[in-house]
């Protein structure tokens, strides 16, 4: 016969941190297959044929291209009566840039047509760190910030992903077109967070049985004869 008196206090943090470790393997397990269906699915693409550059209005937002950190460069250009964002190439590393030492995209520079994925951004998730304005750093897409950072004025909901210029010269495909409204990991990253999550739940619940077994709180008796 199994016998088991739970400890109160360690049994309510057990179950609370199990609920949390649940939940966020849930939620890594989600944000995995919505990337592989935006993988899928073809962004909307638009044009912008006539602007005017602001060469003084750099923006850096953090990604990770094809498994390397860095910072996307959000170029502004005047579009008529608004400012619409274009994000037109790419800074690899980690270390904090300075946007004064990035060149305006030079695709930008000679009134050549603007084509890519229109893309609204949604709001930061819950992890997302602060930005630092100051140094025009953002590790989320937010264009009204961005923009009364840069002294600009109405600016477009929704930005540009533009092809990135490749070593060799040509245009190449933006990574970020297709996941925009999605963090920058790629989706395997994802399916390893959720399993360690999940894992980790495992431990702690062979951990809570341990204790309580050694402790002498679970164990089997022997069923006495009738």
């Amino acid at each position: 016969m199994l016998t088991f008196k739970p400890l109160p206090i360690m049994t309510i943090l057990a179950l609370a941190a199990l609920a949390v470790l649940l939940s966020l393997g849930r939620w890594q397990y989600e944000r995995y297959h919505l990337k592989l269906a935006a993988a899928a699915t073809p962004p909307a693409e638009m044009t912008l044929s006539a602007y005017e550059p602001i060469p003084d209005g750099l923006q850096l937002v953090y990604g990770v291209r094809e498994g390397e950190p860095g910072w996307r460069v959000f170029a502004p250009v005047r579009d008529g009566d608004s400012v619409v964002f274009v994000d037109s190439d790419f800074v690899p590393g980690p270390a904090l840039p300075d946007w004064r030492d990035i060149r305006y995209p030079r695709a930008l520079s000679f009134d050549t047509p603007i084509r890519g994925a229109s893309v609204r951004p949604e709001q930061p998730g819950p992890f997302t760190p602060p930005p630092r304005p100051l140094e025009r750093i953002w590790y989320d897409v937010d264009l009204t910030a961005m923009a009364r950072t840069a002294g600009l004025g109405q600016v477009a909901d929704y930005y540009i992903a533009a092809p990135y210029v490749a070593p060799d010269g040509r245009a190449a495909e933006n990574p970020f077109a297709r996941t925009a409204n999605l963090d920058p990991l790629p989706p395997e990253r994802h399916l390893g967070y959720a399993i360690t999550w999940w894992g980790l739940a495992l431990m702690l619940m062979g951990v809570y049985f341990a204790y309580h077994i050694s402790v002498g709180r679970l164990r089997l008796k022997p069923q006495e004869a009738e």
